[in-house]
This record gives structure tokens, sequence and C-alpha cells, in this order.
């Protein structure tokens, strides 16, 4: 089982050198991944979490000058308020300059008020989600010249270059919990990327996706906040001492997950390089890959 870390591109923690410090510590530590949090526009009322947000593509530029192998993530992209060819260039541009590093979890969103900021519509986001995706696809292809035809999105003999390091585009992951995503993740992606509370709702997730699945690679990798403790805080997903975490995580494994990114919420950077370190070292062993 692979792991990434969130970093703290959001809230009151969120400065140019948390970011950069524990992007840093992540890839010294050995950690797969590194990962930002997406918002553009969240109205006053949603923005008690996410209202300061360093921006997802700026930041992953930034960092792919700045580490050398580490993979950068976004989870999750909200992808119908975006220009999906807009979204395609930027992605391939930084993974040509990050040497084929990016990974992208793409979600529909839940704030009305964001949408509407941007102006896009908030009740046809799923369909467009859809197409969006099929979008995407179609462009990393690897064809110079690309045209597409749908209900949301057209264009015509688009000159697309560079097309992305990675053959065939970054890897795609669904995010959300709900059937329809996962049933969108097993359509048009390579991975589902949700927010599990146990690992029993996870294995039946996944008991129902198997016949569409059948034997392709597919990654289920569950984001999840994580707090080192006497004993496992219920607010928390995955909390505890390291024994508590490999016994929860191994679980989930069995469920049918195959990767973990990790959002420590703490207060200092040098609690959460205490508790990377820790995770790295006393729980990371215990878990096959």
């Amino acid at each position: 089982m692979k792991f990434g870390i969130v970093l703290p591109n959001f809230g009151p923690g969120a400065t140019r050198l948390s970011i950069i410090d524990t992007a840093l510590a992540a890839e010294g530590l050995g950690y797969d991944s590194v990962w930002v949090t997406d918002h553009l526009a969240l109205p006053q009322e949603d923005a008690e979490r996410f209202g300061q947000i360093y921006e997802t593509v700026t930041t992953l530029s930034f960092l792919a000058g700045s580490t050398r192998h580490i993979r950068l993530g976004i989870s999750a992209l909200v992808l119908p308020q975006r220009n999906p060819v807009e979204v395609a260039k930027q992605l391939a541009t930084l993974d040509v300059l990050s040497g084929g590093r990016v990974i992208l979890a793409a979600g529909i969103g839940w704030s009305q008020g964001e949408y509407e900021n941007l102006g896009y519509t908030f009740r046809d986001r799923g369909r467009r989600m859809d197409e969006a995706l099929k979008v995407l696809r179609t462009l990393w292809r690897g064809n110079k010249i690309v045209s597409f035809q749908g209900k949301y999105y057209n264009f015509n003999k688009v000159a697309f270059e560079p097309q992305p390091l990675q053959s065939g585009g970054p890897p795609i992951w669904v995010a959300g919990d709900s059937p329809a995503a996962l049933k969108r993740a097993i359509y048009y992606a390579d991975g589902w990327h949700p927010h599990m509370r146990t690992p029993q709702d996870l294995a039946n997730a996944m008991k129902q996706a198997q016949t569409l699945l059948g034997h392709r690679p597919f990654t289920v990798c569950l984001r999840m906040r994580a707090a080192f403790s006497a004993q496992p805080d219920p607010e928390i997903q995955l909390s505890g001492t390291p024994a508590d975490m490999v016994a929860l995580l191994k679980a989930f494994q069995e469920a049918g997950a195959n990767y973990g990114i990790l959002y420590f919420p703490v207060d200092t950077q040098a609690a959460r390089e205490r508790a990377m370190q820790t995770f790295r070292k006393e729980v990371l062993p215990e878990l096959a890959d």
C-alpha cells in the first residue's frame, strides 16, 4: 500500500514555507506523493476551512521545481467548474516539466455558491464531469491536432502540444463516496478516491463494483485525517497508536484500498513532521505494498 501526504495549502497554517517544507520532508522520508487541496472562489458562508487556500496548479508547479522524484497530486480538482481544455493544457505542461510526476483526482464539488461565483451551473455538474473526463482523455491521447464534439464541450482541430510525458496522460482518479462517483471512476478513470469511514463500507462498495472492474489495474485511494493518540478518536478516521493504525489500514487494504493520502491536523510544522516520521517508521513497514 502506497502513501502520500496532504500538504498544508489551506487554512491558517498555509504558508510558502509550510508547503515547501512539508513536501521536502515527505520526499526525504520516502513517501510516494504530495497532494494539494482545491477551491477557487468559495462564498463566505462555505469558506470556514478553505477560505485561505493556495491555488493547486500554481502550487504544484512551484513544487515541481523544488522536488526531484516525489509524485504531485491534486485532491480533488473540482473539474466541472473549469474549462477542461485549460485543465488538460495546464496538467500536460506540468507533467512534462515535472518529469511525468502528476496525478489528478477530480470531483464534482459541493458548493453551489462556488459554481455560481465562477459562472458555471451546479445542477448538471455530474453530466459535465463525465464529458470533461472524456475531453482530458481525448486531448492526452497523443495526437497533435485534436477535435471533440459533445453536449457541453466542442472544439475543432485544436493544436495540442506538448503532450503529457506519461503515456495517455496523468492517472485520473474520481473523488467522491457515492455509488455514482465509483461508477464514474470505473467507466472514465484509473481509480477511485473516496473518504470511507469504515473498512466495511469500502468492502461493500467494492463488492458491487468488482464485476465491472474485472482484473484491470484500478487504484482505490483513501484520503484520511490521521492523528497519533493514546486511543482512537471517533472524530478522526485514522487515529490511536501505531498499532491501532496498522490494524485499521490492514482492514482497509483487505477491503480493496491500495493507496492512502494522509492529512495530519496539527498546529505546527514541527508536529506535522514528527507525525510524518512516526507514520513512516512505525506504521508503513507493517503494510505490504
